[in-house]
Protein backbone atom coordinates (compact mmCIF):
# COMPACT_ATOMS: atom_id res chain seq x y z
CA UNK A 1 0.00 0.00 0.00
CA UNK A 2 1.28 3.46 -0.82
CA UNK A 3 0.91 5.97 1.99
CA UNK A 4 0.56 9.53 0.73
CA UNK A 5 1.91 12.33 2.88
CA UNK A 6 -0.58 15.22 2.95
CA UNK A 7 1.12 18.53 3.60
CA UNK A 8 -0.76 21.78 4.25
CA UNK A 9 -0.52 24.00 1.21
CA UNK A 10 0.76 21.25 -1.04
CA UNK A 11 -1.27 22.46 -4.01
CA UNK A 12 -4.79 21.97 -5.29
CA UNK A 13 -4.08 18.87 -7.32
CA UNK A 14 -2.46 17.13 -4.38
CA UNK A 15 -5.07 18.27 -1.85
CA UNK A 16 -7.84 16.83 -3.99
CA UNK A 17 -6.18 13.41 -4.24
CA UNK A 18 -8.94 10.77 -4.07
CA UNK A 19 -9.03 8.68 -0.91
CA UNK A 20 -8.02 5.61 -2.85
CA UNK A 21 -5.31 3.43 -1.28
CA UNK A 22 -4.27 2.35 -4.76
CA UNK A 23 -3.54 5.81 -6.07
CA UNK A 24 -0.20 7.57 -6.32
CA UNK A 25 0.57 11.25 -6.80
CA UNK A 26 3.51 11.94 -9.08
CA UNK A 27 5.39 15.24 -9.39
CA UNK A 28 5.61 16.62 -12.92
CA UNK A 29 7.03 19.86 -14.31
CA UNK A 30 4.35 22.35 -15.29
CA UNK A 31 4.26 23.47 -18.93
CA UNK A 32 7.20 21.20 -19.79
CA UNK A 33 6.42 19.34 -22.98
CA UNK A 34 9.03 16.62 -22.55
CA UNK A 35 7.32 15.66 -19.30
CA UNK A 36 3.97 15.74 -21.07
CA UNK A 37 5.25 13.19 -23.59
CA UNK A 38 6.38 10.87 -20.77
CA UNK A 39 3.12 11.18 -18.84
CA UNK A 40 1.14 8.73 -20.96
CA UNK A 41 3.84 6.08 -20.51
CA UNK A 42 3.99 6.40 -16.73
CA UNK A 43 0.22 6.54 -16.37
CA UNK A 44 -0.14 3.34 -18.41
CA UNK A 45 2.57 1.58 -16.39
CA UNK A 46 0.76 2.32 -13.13
CA UNK A 47 -2.56 1.30 -14.64
CA UNK A 48 -1.14 -2.10 -15.52
CA UNK A 49 -0.05 -2.73 -11.94
CA UNK A 50 -3.43 -1.65 -10.60
CA UNK A 51 -2.76 1.96 -9.56
CA UNK A 52 -4.28 5.26 -10.58
CA UNK A 53 -1.53 7.82 -11.20
CA UNK A 54 -2.45 11.44 -10.44
CA UNK A 55 0.01 14.12 -11.57
CA UNK A 56 0.83 17.26 -9.61
CA UNK A 57 2.24 19.90 -11.99
CA UNK A 58 4.80 22.15 -10.31
CA UNK A 59 7.81 24.35 -11.12
CA UNK A 60 10.78 22.16 -12.08
CA UNK A 61 12.85 22.43 -8.91
CA UNK A 62 9.87 22.18 -6.59
CA UNK A 63 8.57 19.08 -8.37
CA UNK A 64 11.83 17.28 -7.63
CA UNK A 65 12.08 18.53 -4.05
CA UNK A 66 8.54 17.39 -3.30
CA UNK A 67 9.24 13.95 -4.74
CA UNK A 68 12.52 13.65 -2.86
CA UNK A 69 11.02 14.73 0.45
CA UNK A 70 7.97 12.46 0.14
CA UNK A 71 5.29 15.09 -0.36
CA UNK A 72 4.51 13.24 -3.58
CA UNK A 73 5.10 9.56 -4.36
CA UNK A 74 7.71 10.11 -7.05
CA UNK A 75 8.82 12.19 -10.02
CA UNK A 76 7.58 11.65 -13.56
CA UNK A 77 10.84 11.70 -15.52
CA UNK A 78 14.41 12.81 -14.76
CA UNK A 79 17.95 12.09 -15.89
CA UNK A 80 20.04 9.28 -14.41
CA UNK A 81 22.02 10.41 -11.39
CA UNK A 82 19.13 12.33 -9.88
CA UNK A 83 19.08 9.68 -7.15
CA UNK A 84 22.56 10.78 -6.05
CA UNK A 85 21.33 14.25 -5.15
CA UNK A 86 17.97 12.98 -3.90
CA UNK A 87 18.79 9.69 -2.16
CA UNK A 88 15.18 9.00 -1.18
CA UNK A 89 14.32 8.54 -4.86
CA UNK A 90 14.64 5.16 -6.57
CA UNK A 91 15.21 5.10 -10.32
CA UNK A 92 13.20 2.68 -12.47
CA UNK A 93 15.78 1.34 -14.91
CA UNK A 94 13.74 1.35 -18.15
CA UNK A 95 13.57 4.85 -19.70
CA UNK A 96 10.11 6.38 -20.04
CA UNK A 97 11.34 9.00 -22.54
CA UNK A 98 14.43 10.16 -24.41
CA UNK A 99 15.36 13.70 -25.19
CA UNK A 100 17.82 15.79 -27.16
CA UNK A 101 18.97 19.05 -25.59
CA UNK A 102 19.63 21.75 -28.19
CA UNK A 103 20.19 25.48 -28.48
CA UNK A 104 17.45 27.77 -29.79
CA UNK A 105 18.09 31.32 -30.96
CA UNK A 106 16.78 34.14 -33.11
CA UNK A 107 19.89 36.23 -33.74
CA UNK A 108 22.95 34.25 -32.62
CA UNK A 109 25.20 32.96 -35.38
CA UNK A 110 27.97 31.31 -33.35
CA UNK A 111 28.76 27.71 -34.28
CA UNK A 112 27.61 25.89 -31.13
CA UNK A 113 28.93 22.35 -30.84
CA UNK A 114 29.44 21.98 -27.10
CA UNK A 115 28.46 23.53 -23.79
CA UNK A 116 31.68 25.59 -23.79
CA UNK A 117 30.59 27.24 -27.04
CA UNK A 118 27.79 28.92 -25.09
CA UNK A 119 30.26 30.84 -22.94
CA UNK A 120 30.04 34.57 -23.54
CA UNK A 121 26.38 34.42 -24.57
CA UNK A 122 23.35 35.30 -22.49
CA UNK A 123 21.81 31.88 -21.86
CA UNK A 124 18.26 31.03 -20.87
CA UNK A 125 17.47 27.77 -19.08
CA UNK A 126 14.43 26.47 -17.25
CA UNK A 127 14.96 26.30 -13.51
CA UNK A 128 15.00 22.74 -12.23
CA UNK A 129 16.00 21.14 -15.56
CA UNK A 130 19.16 19.48 -14.28
CA UNK A 131 21.01 18.69 -17.51
CA UNK A 132 20.76 22.35 -18.62
CA UNK A 133 21.68 23.71 -15.19
CA UNK A 134 24.71 21.41 -14.99
CA UNK A 135 25.87 22.10 -18.56
CA UNK A 136 25.73 25.90 -18.18
CA UNK A 137 27.12 26.12 -14.65
CA UNK A 138 29.41 29.14 -14.26
CA UNK A 139 28.03 30.87 -17.34
CA UNK A 140 25.81 33.94 -17.69
CA UNK A 141 22.31 32.54 -17.18
CA UNK A 142 18.76 33.74 -16.83
CA UNK A 143 16.33 31.24 -15.36
CA UNK A 144 12.80 30.82 -16.70
CA UNK A 145 9.96 29.03 -14.96
CA UNK A 146 8.79 27.16 -18.09
CA UNK A 147 9.06 26.87 -21.87
CA UNK A 148 6.71 29.77 -22.59
CA UNK A 149 8.68 32.19 -20.43
CA UNK A 150 11.96 30.87 -21.85
CA UNK A 151 10.98 31.60 -25.43
CA UNK A 152 9.43 34.91 -24.36
CA UNK A 153 12.86 35.95 -23.04
CA UNK A 154 14.37 34.96 -26.38
CA UNK A 155 11.76 36.89 -28.34
CA UNK A 156 12.27 39.98 -26.14
CA UNK A 157 16.06 39.84 -26.76
CA UNK A 158 16.81 39.39 -23.05
CA UNK A 159 18.84 36.28 -23.88
CA UNK A 160 20.89 35.28 -26.91
CA UNK A 161 20.15 31.56 -26.75
CA UNK A 162 17.77 29.21 -24.98
CA UNK A 163 18.68 25.66 -23.98
CA UNK A 164 15.76 23.23 -24.12
CA UNK A 165 14.80 19.85 -25.47
CA UNK A 166 14.14 19.58 -29.18
CA UNK A 167 10.63 18.16 -28.86
CA UNK A 168 9.60 20.69 -26.21
CA UNK A 169 10.88 23.52 -28.36
CA UNK A 170 9.03 22.27 -31.41
CA UNK A 171 5.78 22.05 -29.47
CA UNK A 172 6.25 25.50 -27.91
CA UNK A 173 6.99 27.12 -31.25
CA UNK A 174 3.92 25.47 -32.76
CA UNK A 175 1.67 26.62 -29.93
CA UNK A 176 2.89 30.10 -29.11
CA UNK A 177 5.84 31.33 -31.20
CA UNK A 178 5.10 30.86 -34.87
CA UNK A 179 6.74 33.32 -37.28
CA UNK A 180 9.11 34.61 -34.58
CA UNK A 181 12.29 33.36 -36.20
CA UNK A 182 13.14 31.03 -33.32
CA UNK A 183 15.20 28.13 -34.62
CA UNK A 184 17.75 25.51 -33.60
CA UNK A 185 21.40 26.39 -33.97
CA UNK A 186 24.42 24.08 -33.92
CA UNK A 187 24.69 20.48 -32.80
CA UNK A 188 22.85 18.74 -29.92
CA UNK A 189 24.37 19.51 -26.53
CA UNK A 190 22.98 16.54 -24.66
CA UNK A 191 21.20 13.32 -25.60
CA UNK A 192 19.83 11.28 -22.74
CA UNK A 193 17.08 8.94 -21.55
CA UNK A 194 14.68 10.02 -18.82
CA UNK A 195 13.67 7.70 -16.02
CA UNK A 196 10.73 7.52 -13.65
CA UNK A 197 11.58 7.82 -9.95
CA UNK A 198 9.60 6.61 -6.93
CA UNK A 199 10.04 7.66 -3.33
CA UNK A 200 11.75 5.05 -1.16
CA UNK A 201 8.60 4.38 0.86
CA UNK A 202 7.10 2.95 -2.34
CA UNK A 203 9.99 0.57 -3.04
CA UNK A 204 7.56 -2.37 -3.07
CA UNK A 205 6.27 -1.03 -6.40
CA UNK A 206 9.70 -1.05 -8.04
CA UNK A 207 9.76 -4.71 -9.23
CA UNK A 208 6.27 -4.38 -10.74
CA UNK A 209 7.10 -1.12 -12.49
CA UNK A 210 10.39 -2.53 -13.74
CA UNK A 211 8.63 -5.56 -15.22
CA UNK A 212 5.81 -3.70 -16.92
CA UNK A 213 8.06 -1.01 -18.39
CA UNK A 214 10.41 -3.66 -19.77
CA UNK A 215 7.43 -5.29 -21.46
CA UNK A 216 6.26 -1.97 -22.86
CA UNK A 217 9.73 -1.16 -24.19
CA UNK A 218 10.19 -4.60 -25.77
CA UNK A 219 6.81 -4.31 -27.49
CA UNK A 220 7.56 -0.84 -28.87
CA UNK A 221 4.74 0.67 -26.81
CA UNK A 222 6.83 3.37 -25.16
CA UNK A 223 7.99 4.79 -28.50
CA UNK A 224 4.49 4.44 -29.94
CA UNK A 225 2.92 6.38 -27.06
CA UNK A 226 5.53 9.12 -27.38
CA UNK A 227 5.01 9.48 -31.14
CA UNK A 228 1.25 9.57 -30.71
CA UNK A 229 1.48 12.28 -28.04
CA UNK A 230 3.98 14.32 -30.07
CA UNK A 231 1.92 14.14 -33.25
CA UNK A 232 -1.15 15.26 -31.36
CA UNK A 233 0.61 18.27 -29.85
CA UNK A 234 2.02 19.37 -33.19
CA UNK A 235 -1.43 19.38 -34.80
CA UNK A 236 -3.36 21.14 -32.02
Amino acid sequence: MVFLSLVLGAGAAFAQQPANPRSVTISAIENEHTHELALAVVREAYRRIGYNAVFDFLPGRRALVWAGSGITDGDLARIAGTEKKFPNLIRISTPVARFTGVTFTIKATKDIRSWEDLRGLRIGVIRGIRYAEIGTMGMERIFARDMTQLFSLLKADRIDVAVATLDAGRIEMHRNFRATGIHVIGAPLHVSPLFHFVHARNKALVPELEAVLREMEAGGEIDALREKQLAGKLTQ
